[in-house]
């Protein structure tokens, strides 16, 4: 029989745990705050009272704890029967061997444990997967976040909307989802490879501590602190949110990826709504989802709304787009000033990410890939510097690509008004209800 020590055991098992046939590992993510002096002590003693308590008087368990590559791993001791474990696992539906991450799915779980129970196996997920580093907020320090993290390894999509719309039940506002697709995480290039950053559920930290606690004491001191930070009020409850006009998305070139499960594999997404709801989300704003998507000719781009790079990765990425799909025309290249590309008269005003792309290009310094400082301040100072414009001849709102020389840094950027793009919308997606799936 589950009572509140063991539902939070199994949250911490399902958060974290990984079994195989004769051990097991829970691993407490701590790399980003938990490394401090006074820090690894409190954590120590969670784990070798409270979390070693739990185990001993629950299942008859010794663990200990070790810690590498600026992680915590709560291990047993020697080799010891932990079949009880395995067996609540599997009364709740939730795998027993393996990453169970992976395969996890909440809904037994969230059907069976009920009250103090509930609390307790999610505070058990929130001690292995939330993250409170002042890094996670919304926009600036006034809105501190809690932000629970899934491997975007796992692919468990479905895990995700399972959790958030548990939480959602429990009262708590979403503010934001993060999910592992391309179209979340590289939105305007198609060829950056680094977009399988996981998937991110976040919640203000006032929300989440009025309605979910921490059992780690070093996780719930540090989310006390962070509470008192915030300013900025909820966000509506999701069913009542409004979805402010999305930027358009590129088609990137991974949308095949084997990375991806199948029920979002080849299809668009223009918010993270949009995934909610076609996922079955019940608290998701339907509605409002149905209008984007009825939006789509104006979303979507089949070229890189703004790729950036080095003179000779942009340039193979551009001649390979006019080959495929502009044999017939010549490139033409000419010197363009920065204030010509951008006034009132040119052709190019219309390129959704032109003005970011020229902050790029000339700017002093970059962080990674973004220009470092106020845009508008640097495409001022910079009104007058001469770059490489190589557009498609005999065609209006195509493809361009522009080369800064001096710098070694060059762009491409399309309009989705292009006519080419127009015609790949028709020919090469169909809407499903809320999907919009790739047909090449």
């Amino acid at each position: 029989m589950l009572n509140h020590n063991k539902s939070y055991i199994l949250g911490l098992f399902t958060g974290a745990g990984k079994i195989d046939k004769d051990s097991f590992l829970i691993e407490l993510p701590f790399k980003k705050w938990g490394m401090e002096p006074t820090k690894m002590n409190v954590i120590a003693i969670d784990i070798l009272q409270r979390i070693a308590g739990l185990f001993k008087s629950e299942y008859g368990l010794k663990v200990t704890y070790e810690i590498g590559n600026n992680r915590w791993f709560i291990k047993p001791i020697d080799n010891q029967d932990f079949t009880n474990i395995r067996n609540d696992l599997k009364n709740i539906n939730l795998p027993n061997s393996g990453f169970i991450l992976n395969t996890a799915d909440l809904s037994t779980a969230k059907s069976e444990l009920k009250g103090i129970n509930a609390e307790s196996f999610l505070s058990g997920f929130f001690d292995t997967r939330a993250s409170i580093t002042l890094s996670h907020r919304r926009f600036n320090d006034d809105a501190p976040v809690v932000s629970i993290e899934i491997p975007g390894s796992t692919k468990n999509f479905k895990l995700v909307v399972q959790l958030c719309s548990w939480l959602t039940d429990l009262g708590s506002t979403t503010d934001q989802i993060l999910y592992n697709h391309p179209n979340q995480h590289a939105k305007a290039d198609p060829y950056y490879k680094g977009w399988k950053k996981g998937f991110k559920i976040r919640f203000l930290v006032q929300s989440f501590l009025a309605t979910h606690s921490f059992a780690l004491q070093a996780k719930a001191i540090d989310a006390t602190k962070i509470k008192k930070r915030q300013k900025k009020e909820e966000q509506h409850s999701c069913p009542f949110r409004k979805i402010r006009q999305p930027s358009p998305l590129t088609v990137h070139n991974e949308m095949n990826s084997t990375s991806l499960p199948e029920e979002v594999r080849n299809k668009l997404y223009f918010h993270y709504f949009h995934y909610c709801a076609s996922l079955g989300c019940k608290y998701a704003p339907t509605e409002e989802v149905k209008k984007v998507v009825s939006e789509k000719n104006s979303l979507i781009s089949f070229f890189p709304r703004l790729s950036k790079g080095t003179l000779k990765e942009v340039s193979q990425h551009f001649y390979q787009i006019t080959e495929t799909y502009f044999p017939e025309n010549d490139i033409m290249k000419k010197s363009q000033t920065v204030n010509a590309l951008l006034s009132d008269n040119s052709n190019y005003l219309q390129y959704y990410a032109i003005e970011q792309g020229l902050a790029f290009l000339t700017a002093e310094k970059l962080n990674g890939k973004r220009h470092s400082g106020p845009m508008e301040e640097i495409l001022t100072q910079n009104a007058k510097t001469t770059l490489m414009l190589h557009s498609l001849a005999n065609t209006d709102n195509e493809p361009i690509m522009i080369l800064n020389p001096s710098n070694d840094r060059a762009i491409i950027c399309s309009n989705i008004a292009s006519k080419t793009n127009q015609k790949l919308i028709k020919t090469q997606t169909k809407t499903k209800g809320l999907d919009i799936e790739l047909t090449r």
